[in-house]
């Protein structure tokens, strides 16, 4: 597990681990269970719950003698390990069933999801006659794959399952996911003449890691972030050198990444209201995101915006880019549109040759607006070092500019006015 550890640069960079962010804000109306960390090989998948003593449990149905059930969890970070106890008087089993058949025999009907797609399984207990039966669904119900290892026995009471799978098997998942949400339905057949299910049971729970969830408290704290004041909070792969996603989070003057540790900037501005715009953003073209963020800056008797691109390297944030986009002073103003376009829209030349394929992303794309009271005579810059200088409208040759990221490096191709006739 990670350890809190603190590091300086020109911005601050904090470590530690963990925060709940909109997918689990949008979990927060349904009851968690928390999936305590194991060591590897704690829990014997053989369908008994003896080696589950002492893990706390959520349970649906109540007392119920017939149709009830408990869903336990526990995870060593790698797998992630699932035993349901099932009250059940009557176990129904059918020979040979299948179609219509199988749908009228006792089983647990188990969803996961996080981000992506779901993870869908069928759960059928075994009896003295039959196997138990363990399906997943791609398009259609079958076997499961040996990746996930399940067993089932027969209880005093009703019947057990336990289930074992990767992590890395649910769609979206990362060691910064703060919860997977369980959609446990128990089709309860009592009477084997009447070929159907006499009664459903559905439970929704969030199985939530607790370490992830109990260290929220402790990033809010750090920066001083209220919940109320976050902007941004998605999950996106940001670190290329690293599967899975990261969860970043904005508000006020902060933006956060959060994996197995998690570090956040301050943003070089005075106030929270100086922050204009924080969005995620593909600009290579390979699904990975930046973080671009539109600021505003005082000085000098005037003001300046930016867009300032981040990448991420771990946890740790850098500015891989910056452009001027706007500069005010004494009434004045020059200020360019910026927008991200698809990818090789505003390229020209080698750059997108005739009949190339389209490129995926988009590119940063920023093009010079009317001068506001400055012209080419008036208009006395001190040229920036810290980023791009402001585009001009009545420079010709460099109207406008288009940015995208070749990995980390950064390339750029000027937008110019047609050369006069």
């Amino acid at each position: 597990m990670g350890t809190m550890t603190l590091t300086r640069a020109a911005l601050a960079l904090v470590s530690g681990l963990g925060v709940l962010g909109a997918a689990a804000a949008a979990r927060a109306e349904t009851p968690a269970l928390a999936c305590p960390l194991s060591e590897a090989g704690s829990i014997e998948v053989d369908g008994m719950l003896d080696d589950w003593q002492g893990v706390a449990g959520a349970r649906a149905g109540g007392k119920d003698k017939d149709t009830s059930f408990e869903v336990r969890c526990v995870h060593d970070g790698a797998r992630l390990a699932l035993a349901f106890d099932v009250r059940d008087d009557v176990l129904v089993r059918i020979y040979n069933a299948k179609g219509k058949t199988l749908e009228a025999e006792d089983r647990l009907e188990v969803t996961l999801r996080i981000d992506g797609a779901p993870l869908a399984l069928r759960l059928f207990p075994g009896t003295e006659r039959y196997e138990p039966r363990v399906q997943t669904y791609a398009g259609k119900w079958k076997a499961a794959p040996k990746w996930l290892v399940a067993e089932a026995t027969q209880q005093k009471l009703g019947w057990s399952f336990e289930v074992e799978l990767p992590l890395a098997k649910l769609a979206g998942w990362s060691k910064s996911a703060p919860a997977i949400d369980a959609e446990i339905k128990f089709q309860d057949a009592d009477a084997v003449e009447e070929k159907r299910v006499q009664d459903t049971l559905e439970h929704h729970v969030a199985l939530s890691f607790g370490d992830t969830a109990q260290l929220a408290d402790r990033f809010f704290k750090e920066t001083r972030l209220k919940k109320k004041d976050v902007t941004l909070d998605e999950r996106a792969d940001l670190d290329r050198a690293a599967p899975g996603a990261e969860r970043v989070v904005a508000g006020g003057k902060i933006v956060g990444v959060i994996a197995e540790t998690y570090g956040y900037v301050e943003l070089p501005v005075a106030s929270p209201a100086d922050v204009l715009k924080v969005q995620l953003a593909d600009l290579r073209g390979d699904g990975t995101r930046v973080v671009v963020t539109h600021l505003r800056q005082h000085g000098g008797g005037g003001s300046r915006d930016v867009v300032m691109v981040w990448g991420a390297s771990g946890v740790t944030l850098e500015p891989l880019l910056t452009v001027e986009v706007r500069k005010e002073a004494d009434g004045n103003k020059l200020e360019s549109r910026w927008t991200l376009a698809p990818a090789g829209t505003r390229r020209t030349g080698k750059l997108k040759p005739k009949g190339k394929k389209k490129l995926a992303g988009v590119d940063l794309v920023v093009e010079a607006g009317p001068a506001v009271g400055w012209d080419e005579d008036t208009f006395e810059e001190v040229i920036a070092e810290d980023a791009e200088p402001i585009h001009r409208p009545w420079d010709e040759a460099r109207t406008g500019g288009v940015w995208w990221l070749d990995g980390d490096t950064v390339r750029t191709q000027a937008i110019g006015k047609p050369p006069r006739k």
